[in-house]
C-alpha cells in the first residue's frame, strides 16, 4: 500500500497530517466521521440523522478510517 498524500505532507507532525487526511475523505465520508467521532452518535443515530441505513452508516465509517490509516502510511487496517 502507498499512501495517497505527497511526500512533503506525510513529513508534518500527526494532527496535520490526519486533518489533511479527514480533508480528503468524499463529503459524505467526512459526515459520517464527524457526527460518530465528534458529536458522539451512535450508528444507528446517525443513520437516523442521515436518513441512511445502518449498513451504509458502518459502511461509510469503515471506509473512512481504511483510507485516512492508508493517508497517514500506517498500513494497519481496521478489523472488520
Amino acid at each position: 500500500m502507498s499512501p495517497r498524500l505527497p511526500g512533503d505532507v506525510r513529513r508534518l507532525p500527526l494532527r496535520v497530517r490526519l486533518a489533511a487526511a479527514i480533508e480528503r475523505l468524499p463529503e459524505s465520508q467526512r459526515l459520517v466521521l464527524a457526527l460518530r467521532l465528534l458529536d458522539g452518535l451512535t450508528t444507528v443515530e446517525a443513520a437516523g440523522a442521515l436518513k441512511l441505513s445502518v449498513l451504509e452508516v458502518e459502511s461509510r465509517f469503515t471506509t473512512a478510517l481504511d483510507l485516512i490509516a492508508d493517508d497517514l502510511g500506517s498500513g494497519v487496517r481496521r478489523a472488520a
